[in-house]
């Protein structure tokens, strides 16, 4: 097996568009009030970014054959969970910011059906949590979006929240209706215009001793865990900035929700070039239960604390670095590439000091406002 088949089979952003239903396709039949899902947990092999290879755990999609896959669901939906657990440990299923314990244990070789209702709109990690964050650590994490059943503006416009506050609603209001923003609003429909960035590390001391068998317990696994791999949905350094499913991309005036989730044990301090994003929703620290920003900050760099979820918006707007005299440029050429990399150095390397092979990718600004 060669390096780019390794990295389809351990990513969950690198399966080609043809074989995966499309964001838009995922919301619209999540719709019903009735969602059937089904997860297999299993051990696999995935190669790190300078090619060692390691034995890992994750959810996967039996149909799709995707690892950690994205779970789009709606609202007060009834979520109906099919689990069925290939690897040799019991193993429970939950989502951040719930009850810990609220599912059962699935034993090895074992499948239960869990029903659920879909929490509020929002960003969500569901991962298996049997030893403390061994499990996640191994691999079994994804991301759960939920959309909302109506996420407009008074003025009608959409947005990912239900009964968005005053700070998001002025927000996307003025999203292509004002001269800060030209160009378009927020377009939920269109799965370019969001991306997920999960975020996680890997020691290849877990991973082995995993993969022998040998007893992991929370309590002692944080004593001696020393991250050499750092990941951004499942991929690191020259991979995950060269990912389309990774990499923001669009033209001036057509902004990207980014949906940042910290599936790991490391703080994060993702830090992006070109525009600041906007914070559109944090979680409580204490009980990692998520809530919606009242007021609205303008950043470039935020913080992610292990199981974090912050929905930032990054605008698309003209750099401010170019003046506007000089917009748009005339001696740089289309696209521009900014990148976004961790102010938490640490996590720039790979294989103990490889740079910058670590969590980095870019956006790309494709060109000025089309049909301007």
């Amino acid at each position: 097996m060669d390096r780019r088949e390794f990295i389809a089979y351990g990513s969950a952003a690198a399966i080609a568009a043809g074989v995966i239903k499309t964001q838009l396709e995922e919301v619209a039949e999540a719709q019903t009030p009735s969602v059937n899902l089904e997860l297999h947990l299993e051990e696999i092999y995935e190669e790190m970014i300078d090619g060692e290879v390691l034995f890992a755990l994750a959810y996967r999609d039996p149909v799709t054959r995707l690892v950690r896959p994205p779970l789009f669901v709606t609202e007060a939906a009834t979520i109906n969970l099919k689990l069925v657990n290939k690897t040799r440990k019991p193993r429970r299923f939950t989502i951040s910011g719930t009850i810990e314990d609220r599912f059962p244990v699935v034993a090895p070789g074992a499948t239960k059906t869990i029903r659920f209702t879909a929490p509020a709109p929002g960003s969500y990690i569901y991962h298996e949590n049997t030893e403390g964050a061994v499990g996640r650590l191994a691999g079994l994490y994804g991301p759960l979006v939920v959309m909302p059943s109506d996420g407009k503006t008074a003025a009608g416009v959409h947005t990912p929240y239900k009964d968005p506050t005053l700070a998001q609603s002025a927000l996307f209001d003025a999203l292509g209706a004002s001269a800060r923003f030209p160009g378009e609003r927020w377009r939920p429909e269109l799965a370019k215009r969001t991306r997920i960035w999960m975020f996680s590390e890997t020691d290849p001391e877990l991973n082995q001793r995993l993969e022998r068998n040998v007893a992991t317990g929370w309590t002692t696994l944080k004593s001696w865990f020393k991250p050499r791999y750092f990941s951004l949905n499942g991929l690191s350094g020259f991979d995950s900035s060269h990912d389309d499913f990774t990499c923001p991309e669009g033209y001036e005036g057509e902004p990207v929700l980014i949906r940042c989730m910290n599936a790991g044990i490391a703080t994060h301090g993702p830090h992006i070039h070109g525009n600041h994003v906007y914070c559109l929703s944090e979680v409580n620290p204490a009980t990692l239960t998520l809530y919606k920003c009242q007021n609205i900050l303008e950043v470039d760099t935020w913080m992610m604390k292990p199981l974090w979820r912050k929905d930032v918006l990054l605008p698309f707007i003209k750099p401010d670095e170019i003046p506007a005299a000089a917009w748009p440029p005339k001696q740089e050429p289309f696209p521009l590439f900014y990148p976004m990399h961790c102010h938490i150095e640490m996590s720039q390397t790979a294989g103990g000091g490889s740079y910058p092979q670590g969590l980095v990718t870019h956006w790309e600004l494709l060109g000025p406002r089309r049909g301007v």
